[in-house]
């Protein structure tokens, strides 16, 4: 299958050379502006892929199709354009997928973190909606990580891994040709629920802000199963609990972050401190460098701010999750409030609950 990826850091390198193993015409770019890593790729001539691969395939030395700067070319023919950037770098790809991309593509973002809603608003706004079969994943396929010029390693892989396509009502129609990729890939009944469902929303923000102080003090430390302890954990749970009663009201079923971490990774246990410590993939791992790190600055104002905000549009109390945010806009200095992706930008703003199902489940806008 011909499959572009864009996006060249961690999990775009592992997924480029995890598809080219498995025999798929993969072509890897990414924009000028953050293009250092696939610049030492295409020096290098490929990727050295170690640990484990989706297909069976050996692990080893894998040389995608095509390597660029030049996104345009990349997408152009592909089946499956595979977008594999944080949030915050989303919109970029968006906007080239608007320009350049061609009718009929499937265009997944890996994991969504609200990508497809957000870009579906831009393919309204563009007369492009109904060009391209979108959607997202709830997290990403992969535990990997670059380590040395051109090599990546791939620690685990979801056993089980939510997709959705909004509309919803075309989810089947994706699978039937995302699964030859990734049979990892299981139905969820929407965009709202793979986004809202996102267990990294949990793990990654807390545990960052509540280690803030050693991360301040010596930079990124080798540590196991993000450093949780009892407490931290309960206050994931506590938190959890509001984003649960936020997916109460839009999702056919609801399903708490170590629900989802059981489905991702088979492990279960009483409290999420317990979950958290079956999780093998995690077992050994650094902490990030600064409280800048994606797991606060993308997670916060491109996960939480979003769910706080779809709350307080359909009268669900949301003071925990606003206490974290709070705790990052003060901690950073910024104000994720007004820089992260609200329910307006997304445009979900003056939809009730029951309508913003209804959009994420066949496409239709109130008043449409």
């Amino acid at each position: 299958m011909k499959v572009a990826i864009l996006g060249a850091g961690h999990g775009g390198i592992a997924m480029a050379g995890d598809l080219a193993l498995a025999g798929h015409e993969v072509r890897l770019a990414a924009t000028p502006d953050h293009a250092s890593n696939l610049k030492l790729l295409m020096a290098f001539g490929g990727i050295v892929v170690e640990g484990v691969t989706s297909s069976g395939a050996a692990p080893g030395f894998a040389k995608p199709a095509l390597m660029t700067t030049d996104c345009g070319a990349a997408i152009k023919g592909a089946e499956v354009v595979m977008v594999v950037v944080p949030a915050f770098g989303q919109e970029p790809y968006m906007r080239l997928m608007i320009e350049q991309g061609e009718k009929g593509q499937i265009v997944v973002f890996n994991p969504g973190k609200f990508g497809a809603l957000a870009f579906a608003k831009m393919l309204r706004e563009s007369g492009r909606w109904g060009d391209f079969l979108i959607g997202e994943t709830t997290s990403f396929i992969f535990a990997a990580k670059t380590k040395g010029l051109g090599h990546v390693n791939i620690k685990a892989i979801k056993e089980e891994l939510p997709f959705a396509a909004l509309p919803a009502d075309r989810t089947a129609e994706a699978l039937w040709t995302l699964t030859d990729l990734y049979p990892q890939l299981s139905p969820s009944m929407g965009v709202l629920q793979t986004s809202i469902d996102a267990p990294g929303l949990i793990i990654h923000p807390i545990s960052t802000l509540m280690n803030m102080s050693r991360i301040e003090q010596i930079g990124p430390y080798r540590n196991s199963h993000y450093d949780i302890t009892p407490s931290v954990g309960r206050v994931m749970e506590g938190v959890d609990r509001e984003r649960m009663e936020v997916a109460r009201q839009l999702c056919r079923e609801t399903f708490s972050f170590m629900d989802t971490m059981e489905v991702l990774y088979k492990v279960k246990g009483e409290s999420a401190y317990d979950v958290m410590y079956q999780v093998s993939a995690h077992n050994v791992q650094m902490a990030p460098d600064s409280l800048q790190h994606r797991y606060v600055s993308e997670d916060i104002p491109y996960g939480l701010v979003t769910i706080a905000s779809i709350g307080r549009c359909i009268g669900v109390p949301v003071a925990r999750i606003e206490a974290i945010v709070n705790i990052a806009c003060m901690a950073n200095d910024v104000d994720y409030w007004t820089t992260g992706r609200s329910a307006e930008k997304l445009g979900l703003g003056g939809m009730t609950a029951r309508e913003m199902v209804r959009y994420a489940v066949t496409g239709e806008r109130p008043g449409a």
